[in-house]
């Protein structure tokens, strides 16, 4: 199927060098940003052509936009492909607010076509192979889990950190769509929660020497702790945060009756997987990644997305999933701090 990009920034060069790479499934057309400059590099580098926004839209030729903008364009840019009679790939989130989302879901049942969204890595070897694990029954009945992730921010090394502290940015709308997936595909949906929030900091400090600009002002809450209880009775705590100086490295645990299963970084589409040894108390590396990291690239989920187009096999798993990502982060960020559990509504 024939493909375009939308969105030429610090991302868009893994997703190109991934489709790229997949030949068989993808034709790589054309690329856009409002930046035309950025889209001429990115065109000259990867062999395409560069076309402005309004154009690529517009083409017939193209089968699927991948949408590579920033947060805040994500629903804009999304919205217009569904409209034009495009299947969308959107980066994270799929949107920012549960409105946006029934636009796009209504949108995508009336044309008859699909949006499905990152992350995609749960679709690399490692997450599969701890879902392996998980159902041979290795660590027993699941009794619960924990998922972190928290780091400092980004103003260290981004070349445009300040999306980051603006609605859509975050912790939780950047960080917190890979832990959810995962655990989503591991326990079912979530059923309900209670969350804690927190902006730590009014300002941040910039200090990649690249950047034009010396301070951002803090828009969101930057620092979140939540208990996920999910339909399967498993309850996990979630914590994103980027108020915490570096951590000993972000964490995805699942605890069962026998053992504890340490999962790979799901930022990543490879990586170790670690279980507990109660014989001699020690955590034990179960998996190694056979290849390097870097033979996975983005876009692994637009390989999917053609696969499931082409074979007629969308499910409603595919479809719904990122919508529910999107239920999941909109409680969490619409009432916290009010000490309470709170349903996750199904509104898709």
């Amino acid at each position: 199927m024939n493909v375009g990009i939308i969105g030429c920034g610090a991302i868009s060069s893994q997703y190109m060098i991934g489709l790229k790479k997949n030949k068989k499934e993808i034709n790589l057309l054309a690329c856009a940003d409002k930046d035309e400059n950025k889209s001429e590099f990115f065109a000259k580098e990867y062999n395409i052509n560069p076309l402005s926004v309004e154009t690529l839209l517009m083409d017939k030729d193209i089968d699927i936009i991948v949408n590579l903008t920033p947060p805040s364009s994500h629903f804009d840019i999304s919205l217009k492909s569904l409209e034009n009679g495009k299947h969308v790939f959107s980066e994270k989130p799929v949107s920012l607010t549960i409105e946006e989302g029934k636009k796009l879901y209504s949108t995508m049942k009336k044309n008859n076509v699909y949006l499905f969204s990152a992350p995609d890595t749960y679709l690399g070897p490692a997450f599969k192979k701890a879902q392996q694990i998980i159902s041979s029954n290795k660590i027993g009945k699941i009794i619960g889990g924990s998922a972190s992730f928290t780091s400092h921010g980004v103003e260290g090394w981004h070349p445009n950190p300040s999306f980051y502290y603006k609605r859509g940015g975050g912790p939780l709308f950047d960080m917190g769509p890979y832990y959810l997936t995962s655990l989503i595909k591991i326990f079912g949906n979530v059923e309900k929660v209670i969350s804690y929030s927190q902006k730590t900091f009014d300002t941040r400090k910039v200090e990649n020497p690249d950047v034009d600009y010396n301070e951002i002002k803090v828009d969101i809450d930057t620092h979140y702790f939540a208990l996920l209880k999910f339909e399967s009775d498993i309850v996990v705590d979630f914590q994103v945060s980027f108020d915490i100086w570096k951590p000993y490295d972000p964490k995805l645990e699942i605890y069962g009756e026998n053992s504890s299963l340490k999962l790979a970084d799901p930022n990543n589409y490879d990586g170790e997987i670690s279980i507990f040894n109660k014989e001699t108390y020690e955590w034990e590396s179960i998996y190694t990644p056979v290849d390097n990291e870097n033979n996975y690239y983005r876009g692994l989920g637009v390989v999917e997305m053609v696969k499931c187009i082409t074979k007629n096999n969308i499910s409603r798993e595919n479809v719904n999933l990122p919508f529910h990502v999107l239920d999941v982060m909109c409680t969490l960020d619409s009432y916290q701090n009010n000490g309470i559990w709170v349903n996750v509504e199904e509104q898709f």
